[in-house]
């Protein structure tokens, strides 16, 4: 079995046998004996080279490691699967330069974020644990210390040309369109953005993308519209679902989500 297969895979595991998997940071660690299933997790140093290893046996669980969660998942017409999903929290992105947008101008740029590892019930069902593929770095984004919301945070070099984006195993992308509509230049130097609220998508040659998120921007009142696409970029053809959005909420999904931080 292999998470590389991309679609949710069922967990078929030999009796009281340690099975490990690499993404990422992440090492994964998992057991079944009878009904129970025994998991674990250790992470790498983040300047490392990102790990990716099939789930596959192992002799024994590294002597350093405790168990950290016992599944307990009778024997029912369900089974378990092991999947991707987006982060639980949204993002800030920090580009790794400001970003300037002249007057009537758009722009896309392409940031990625690190996936979480699920076990759970198939069919979408029950989450039973998970694991971020890197550890993250948490941030609050508000006005002030007591309006805001707890999110995590990451610096990329969000290029703006589609040909530069590097894929990566554990990482998803995001195609971000900044459209000034004003008469003023605009600097940008963080964004907020929902994964929680996004769906993860794959495709053979181009790895996993979220659908595409467009902000529309008046400087001279600081109003921000923010759309999202029906799907990733239409450069990488067709795509897969693997992940729905963890929030059903659509209504609000983005007039509450999301957040837009001008310098």
């Amino acid at each position: 079995m292999s998470i590389v297969a991309h679609k949710a895979e069922p967990l078929c595991l030999a009796e009281s046998q340690w099975y490990e998997m690499q993404l990422g940071d992440l090492f994964f660690y998992v057991m079944r004996k009878g009904e129970v299933y025994w998991t674990t997790q250790d992470y790498q140093e983040s300047a490392s080279p990102a790990l990716f290893k099939p789930l596959a046996p192992v002799s024994d669980l590294p002597e350093h490691l405790e168990i950290k969660e016992k599944i307990y998942f009778p024997e029912t017409s369900e089974q378990l699967v092991i999947t991707l999903q987006l982060a639980d929290k949204p993002y800030q992105v920090n580009p790794a330069a400001d970003v300037k947008i002249a007057p009537q101008s758009r722009l896309i740029l392409y940031v990625s974020t690190p996936l979480w590892l699920q076990v759970r019930a198939e069919d979408e069902g029950e989450i039973l644990a998970e694991y971020p593929t890197v550890i993250p770095r948490l941030s609050w984004v508000g006005k002030n210390t007591t309006e805001g919301s707890l999110c995590y945070s990451t610096r990329s070099s969000a290029p703006s040309v589609f040909s530069e984006v590097k894929h990566h195993k554990h990482r998803a992308l995001t195609a971000l369109e900044l459209v000034n509509d004003g008469e003023q230049l605009i600097t940008i130097d963080r964004l907020s953005l929902p994964l929680n609220i996004l769906g993860l998508y794959h495709t053979d040659s181009g790895g996993y993308w979220t659908e595409s998120v467009r902000y529309r921007i008046k400087p001279e009142t600081g109003e921000t519209t923010i759309v999202a696409a029906q799907r990733p970029p239409d450069e990488l053809g067709d795509v897969e679902l693997i992940s729905s959005a963890r929030s059903k909420d659509k209504s609000s999904r983005f007039r509450t989500a999301m957040n837009l931080i001008m310098g």
